[in-house]
């Protein structure tokens, strides 16, 4: 919903994965042990588009990615609820920036992305 709701307001999506989420959808019973790994399960399971999709490398920890890649992005932010506090120190400009980060609280139909100087409300169709 969330994604859905963003790209109606013109953002572009990319959603990060770790490199285990088809162990963690299977072990979850998200999907089957016989599923094949591939972009459009996770397409179909969190509503979104092949492109929106970057499942991070084995081996390499997801949130240093994302810091890492928005480094090199100053225009996105990352939308999570995650605060990233191992990473303060490694990355000083992006963990100060207005825009990397905005949290989410759902309400009533409603997603608001909430950030320290303002909010966003996005409206959710629940069809």
């Amino acid at each position: 919903m969330l994604a859905h709701a963003l790209r109606e307001e013109g953002y572009r999506i990319v959603c990060f994965f770790d490199a285990n989420i088809f162990f963690t959808l299977t072990e979850h019973g998200g999907v089957g042990a016989q599923t094949r790994h591939s972009f459009s399960v996770l397409a179909d399971i969190f509503g979104l588009e092949g492109n929106e999709i970057y499942v991070v490398p084995s081996g390499v920890q997801a949130d240093g990615y994302v810091l890492e890649s928005l480094k090199y992005l100053p225009i996105s932010f990352a939308v999570t609820n995650d605060r990233f506090r191992d990473y303060e120190a490694l990355y000083p400009a992006v963990m100060k920036s207005n825009q990397w980060r905005k949290g989410v609280v759902f309400s009533k139909g409603e997603v608001k992305l909430l950030q320290h100087r303002f909010s966003v409300t996005l409206k959710i169709d629940r069809q």
